[in-house]
C-alpha cells in the first residue's frame, strides 16, 4: 500500500503516538509507585494527548465514490468537488480516515504566497512614486464617466488574496450618494471561528486556546445545551483574554452553532487574524447518534454591511482589511473603478479592465480556502436567481508540489470547471523563473525585506548505477526552516545524503562538512499513513535539526518523493555557505529528477549553485492544474518577459503558461491611502499580470456569456500577439506561452454567431472600445504613445493633414474642451475621450481606424456640432482652420485615412 497521507499529516500522526508513548509512561510509573494512575504527571499527559488526538486539521481528501466510509471514519466535510473533499480531520482519525478504501490522498492544506516581485536590479523598474511622477499613475475624476461600452457589466470577478480595503474609491460605484459598494459579497476566512456538532449529542465539550506567544489555556467541562453567555464567560477567564477582547453568539450548541468573534486587542488592528490559532474542543460525548464536533474558521460579510460602513460617519476600521496591500492591488487591476487623471483628451488611464463588473472578495491564504471562495464566486449564494458568468483570479501560489497537476488542489480547482460553461480560472505563473546568484557568492550580505524568486529549481539525469550531486546556497541571514523536495518517476532509485559547509557545527575539520548520520533510501510501507519523517541532528549536539520522509510511491502521483526540512541551529540560524546532497542510483535504472526549494518571503531561500540552476517548469501551483488559465509577465516598455516570471512546461511537459500580460510596474489601488495623493501603488510580478488577464476574460463574457473555459484559453492564445524577441514554434520552455495578451482581438474573438454575421455584413458597425486600462498602450509613458500615433499618421495625405492640425492647435482645442461649457459638452456627446482612447491605444490595425459610430451615434454628426462650437469660441486662427478643412474632417468618419486624397500643402 502506498502511503495516503503527506509529510506534514503523517508528521502529525508520529507525534500523537509519541504523545501516548508519553502517557502510557507516565501511567506505568504512576501504577508502580502508587498502585494508582491519577497522579498530577499522567493526568497532565493524559489531557495533552486527548488536546492533541481532537485538534481539527484542514485536509483535501482525494475520494473515489462516495464520502460515507470516509465521513464514518472521522472526516467532517465542508464541501466537495468531483474528486476531492475539503473538511477536517482529527489527528487521531487521520490513521483510520486513510485506511478506507475509496480514499485516494489526503494532503494538508498549504500556505501559499502573494507572487508579487520586487524589482529587479538594472532593469528599469522604479518605485510607485517614480512611475506616479513619469505620467503612468491617476489622480482624481473631473469629468463624467465614460460612455457605456464593454466594463465586464454582468459579469463577477472574484478575487481570492489577501483581501481588499472596501474604502478605496476603485471599489466604489462613482457618483453615488451615500457611497454603494461594487462589492457583492466578502468572505475572510480569518475572522469567526464556529463550534458546531453534529449527531445531536449530550454530553460536555472543554475548550482550549493559545493565544499567540502565550501557553495553552482551556476551560473547565461544559454541558451541552450550551449557551454562548457561557462560553462568553468561560473564554473571558482565560489569562490572555479580557472582557471586550471576545464577543460570543449564536447557540445553544449543539442544535445552534455558537459563533466566536474576538474582538479588542485581537480585532486586527495589532494583531493580524490569521497569526490567532483555532480553538480546539475536546469532546466527552454520553450519546448521540454518531455525535461529532467541530471548529471551522471563516465569516461572510454582505454588501448591506460594507456599504453601512462606507455610509458611517466617522467611518471605523472595517472588520476585514488587508494588512498586506495585495488584494488590494490585484482586485484594481483586474476590476478597480479607475480614475481620470486631470485630463479626459490626454490620461484616460482607468486603472482596472473591467470597472463595471461585480467583485467578490475572498480573504484567504491556503488551498482548501481558495477551493472554497472559488466554490462561492461560481456558486453566488448571494443571488436568489440568474447567475452571472464568473472568472475567478488566483495571484497566490507556491512551489513544492510534483508539479503535474496531481495535488488535491489542482484537482479541485479542475473539477469546478470540468463540463461547465460561464465560468474560468486565470493564475499567476510564479516568479521563480530568474536566475539568481546568491549574495553570499556576491559578498553582498544585505538581506533584502523583499526576498526575490528564482534559483529555487534544478533538473538532473543519473545513469543507472550513477553518482550525482545538487549544491545549494544558503545566505546571510536565514533564520528559517527550508524545505526541499526531490521528485523522480521510473524503476530507478536514488539514496540521498546531505553534507554541510566546513562552518557548520559539528563539522570533522576545517575543509569538510558534517553530513547524516545515516544514507537515506524509499521506504515502502503498509501503513497507509505512508512513511514516517524521521528526525536527526546534522552534525551532533548543538548542530542542525533535519527532518526527512522518503516515499517510495507518493500517492496519487506514483512518484517517487524526498522531501526535508533543514531547521536553523538554536539561536544561530542557517550555516551560510554551500550545500551538498549526494545522489546515487542504486536500483540499475536511470533516472531524471527535479528538485524545488519552497520559499519564505520573510527571509532567504536555499537556491541552488548558479550553474545548476534550472529555469523552466518553475509553474507554481495552482497554475499548473489543468483547467486553469496560466500567465506570466512581460514589460510594456520593451515587451521583454519579465525576468523572474516563472517558465513551463508542467513536469508531464504540458504547456505552460498560456500567455503573458503586463506584469512591470502596474499602478494600482493602494490599501489604507488616506490621501488623493496615497492612493495608488506599483508593483510588479505575475500576480499583476494575472488580474489584467482576470479583467480580458470579464469583457470576453460581457461580449459571450456562454463561453467555456476551454473557449476562453483556445481564443486568448489564439489572438495573442507574438513574443519579443520570436520564440521557435513548439519551445515549451520559453515563458511566453502563445505570447502577449491583445484584449481587443480576443474580446472580439468571441463574439456570439449572429452579430458576429452582422459585423461581416455591414460596414457601419461600432468598434470595440474597451476601457483604457484593458490595452497594453495604456502602459506605455503618454509621450511614447502620443509619438506612435505621430508616426502612423503621416505615412498617408489625410494622416499628415491632421498631425499637421494638431500641432497647430491641439492646446487651444483642449483647453476650450476644457474651460468652455459649450465645448465641452459637444465633445462628450460625440464620444471624443472614446475617440481618442482609440487613437492612443488601439493597435488592430496600422492604418488608423476612424470608426463611422461612437455610443451608438453617428461620429460626423457630433464633430459636426463640435466644429460648431469651436468655431464659435476659438480664435481666428483656428476659425480659420475649421472653415479650409471642415469637409475633409467630416469625411474621415467611416473611412481609412489612406483612402481619402486630401490635399496637404497650405495648412493654416
Amino acid at each position: 500500500m502506498t502511503g495516503k497521507l503527506d509529510g506534514e499529516l503523517a508528521s502529525r500522526v508520529k507525534d500523537l503516538q509519541r504523545l501516548a508513548h508519553v502517557a502510557e509512561d507516565a501511567a506505568r510509573t504512576t501504577r508502580g509507585a502508587s498502585g494508582t494512575t491519577d497522579s498530577a504527571a499522567a493526568s497532565t499527559a493524559r489531557a495533552e494527548l486527548e488536546a492533541a488526538g481532537h485538534l481539527q486539521i484542514t485536509v483535501l481528501v482525494r475520494v473515489d465514490g462516495d464520502l460515507e466510509a470516509a465521513e464514518r471514519a472521522g472526516l467532517w466535510t465542508e464541501f466537495r468537488t468531483d474528486q476531492i473533499a475539503v473538511g477536517t480531520i482529527a489527528v487521531a482519525d487521520l490513521e483510520s480516515v486513510a485506511a478506507v478504501p475509496n480514499v485516494v490522498a489526503i494532503q494538508s492544506d498549504r500556505q501559499l504566497k502573494p507572487l508579487a516581485a520586487p524589482p529587479q536590479e538594472g532593469s528599469g523598474e522604479t518605485l510607485a512614486s517614480e512611475a506616479v511622477d513619469r505620467g503612468q499613475g491617476v489622480g482624481a475624476r473631473s469629468v463624467p464617466p465614460l460612455p457605456s461600452g464593454f466594463t465586464g457589466a454582468g459579469v463577477v470577478v472574484g478575487i481570492i488574496d489577501t483581501g481588499v480595503d472596501i474604502y478605496h474609491p476603485a471599489f466604489i460605484w462613482p457618483g453615488t450618494s451615500p457611497p454603494r459598494t461594487r462589492i457583492v459579497s466578502l468572505y475572510d476566512e480569518s475572522l469567526r471561528q464556529t463550534i458546531e456538532c453534529t449527531g445531536n449529542p449530550t454530553g460536555s465539550v472543554v475548550l482550549w486556546w493559545r493565544a499567540p506567544k502565550q501557553a495553552d489555556e482551556h476551560t473547565g467541562s461544559l454541558a451541552f445545551p450550551l449557551q454562548a453567555a457561557t462560553v462568553q464567560t468561560a473564554l473571558e477567564g482565560f489569562n490572555s483574554i479580557d472582557p471586550g477582547d471576545v464577543a460570543v453568539t449564536g447557540g445553544p450548541l449543539p442544535a445552534k452553532p455558537i459563533e466566536i468573534d474576538f474582538t479588542g486587542i485581537y480585532d486586527g488592528s495589532i494583531i493580524d487574524p490569521y497569526l490567532l490559532p483555532m480553538i480546539r474542543a475536546v469532546p466527552t460525548f454520553t450519546g448521540g447518534t454518531h455525535p461529532g464536533i467541530k471548529v471551522r474558521r471563516g465569516r461572510f460579510i454582505t454588501q448591506d454591511e460594507i456599504n453601512a460602513a462606507l455610509a458611517a460617519s466617522p467611518r471605523k476600521p472595517f472588520v476585514s482589511r488587508d494588512l498586506n496591500g495585495h488584494g488590494t492591488e490585484v482586485a484594481g487591476i483586474a476590476a478597480g473603478e479607475g480614475k481620470v487623471s486631470k485630463s479626459c483628451c490626454k490620461k484616460d488611464q482607468p486603472i482596472g479592465l473591467a470597472p463595471g463588473a461585480d467583485l467578490v472578495i475572498i480573504k484567504a491564504s491556503t488551498d482548501a480556502q481558495w477551493l472554497k471562495g472559488a466554490t462561492h464566486v461560481f456558486e453566488q449564494p448571494w443571488l436568489a436567481s440568474g447567475k452571472k458568468p464568473a472568472v475567478v483570479n488566483l495571484s497566490q501560489g507556491q512551489l513544492g508540489t510534483a508539479g503535474d497537476g496531481t495535488s488535491n488542489a489542482d484537482i479541485g480547482l479542475d473539477d469546478l470547471l470540468a463540463g461547465t460553461t460561464r465560468r474560468a480560472v486565470v493564475a499567476a505563473a510564479g516568479n521563480e523563473g530568474a536566475r539568481v546568484i546568491p549574495a553570499s557568492e556576491g559578498g553582498d550580505f544585505l538581506v533584502p525585506t523583499k526576498q526575490p524568486g528564482g534559483g529555487q529549481h534544478t533538473r538532473g539525469h543519473l545513469p543507472a548505477g550513477g553518482p550525482a550531486s545538487i549544491r545549494f546556497i544558503i545566505d546571510f541571514g536565514d533564520t528559517r526552516t527550508n524545505f526541499f523536495h526531490l521528485w523522480y518517476e521510473g524503476p530507478g532509485r536514488l539514496s540521498v545524503n546531505l553534507t554541510a559547509p566546513p562552518n557548520a557545527p559539528g563539522a570533522p575539520d576545517a575543509t569538510t562538512g558534517p553530513s547524516l548520520p545515516n544514507v537515506v533510501n524509499p521506504e515502502a510501507t503498509a501503513d497507509p499513513a505512508g512513511p514516517p519523517f524521521r528526525n536527526e541532528v546534522l552534525g551532533g549536539t548543538g548542530g542542525h535539526p533535519v527532518s526527512h520522509r522518503y516515499a517510495l510511491a507518493e500517492s496519487p502521483t506514483g512518484k517517487r518523493h524526498f522531501t526535508l526540512t533543514l531547521n536553523p541551529v538554536p539561536d544561530a540560524g542557517v550555516s551560510m555557505g554551500t550545500w551538498t546532497f549526494s545522489l546515487q542510483e542504486t536500483a540499475g535504472s536511470a533516472v531524471t529528477f527535479d528538485a524545488w526549494f519552497t520559499e519564505d518571503p520573510r527571509d532567504p531561500p536555499g537556491r541552488f549553485h548558479p550553474d545548476e540552476q534550472d529555469q523552466s517548469r518553475t509553474i507554481c501551483s495552482p497554475g499548473t492544474a489543468r483547467q486553469v488559465i496560466t500567465v506570466g509577465a512581460f514589460n510594456t516598455d520593451d515587451n521583454h518577459l519579465h525576468p523572474m516570471s516563472s517558465r513551463g512546461p508542467t513536469t508531464d511537459l504540458r504547456f505552460k503558461p498560456e500567455l503573458c500580460a503586463p506584469g512591470v510596474l502596474i499602478v494600482s489601488a493602494k490599501s489604507g491611502g488616506t490621501t488623493p495623493n496615497d492612493l495608488y501603488t506599483s508593483d510588479s510580478g505575475t500576480s499583476m499580470a494575472a488580474p489584467y488577464v482576470a479583467g480580458v476574460v470579464a469583457l470576453m463574457f460581457q461580449m459571450n456569456p456562454h463561453l467555456d473555459h476551454g473557449t476562453i484559453a483556445a481564443q486568448l492564445m489564439a489572438t495573442c500577439d507574438k513574443p519579443v524577441p520570436p520564440v521557435p514554434p513548439g519551445q515549451l520552455d520559453s515563458g511566453w506561452g502563445a505570447g502577449r495578451v491583445n484584449p481587443e482581438k480576443a474580446v472580439a474573438a468571441v463574439k456570439p454567431p449572429p452579430l458576429a454575421a452582422i459585423a461581416a455584413a455591414t460596414t457601419d458597425e461600432e468598434p470595440i472600445v474597451l476601457p483604457a486600462a484593458a490595452y497594453p498602450a495604456a502602459r506605455v509613458p503618454f509621450t511614447h504613445r502620443v509619438r506612435a500615433v505621430q508616426d502612423r499618421l503621416v505615412v498617408t495625405p489625410a494622416g499628415q493633414l491632421l498631425a499637421t492640425l494638431v500641432a497647430r492647435h491641439q492646446d487651444e482645442v483642449q483647453r476650450l474642451v476644457m474651460g468652455e461649457r459649450r465645448v465641452t459638452i459637444a465633445w462628450h456627446r460625440m464620444h471624443g475621450p472614446l475617440l481618442v482612447r482609440l487613437l492612443l491605444y488601439s493597435e488592430l490595425r496600422d492604418d488608423i481606424p476612424v470608426p463611422r459610430l461612437l455610443g451608438g451615434k453617428p461620429l460626423a454628426e457630433g464633430l459636426d456640432r463640435l466644429l460648431d462650437e469651436l468655431d464659435q469660441a476659438g480664435s481666428p486662427a483656428l476659425r480659420a482652420a475649421i472653415a479650409e478643412h471642415r469637409a475633409s474632417m467630416l469625411a474621415l468618419p467611416g473611412a481609412r485615412l489612406s483612402e481619402l486624397d486630401v490635399p496637404v500643402s497650405g495648412v493654416s
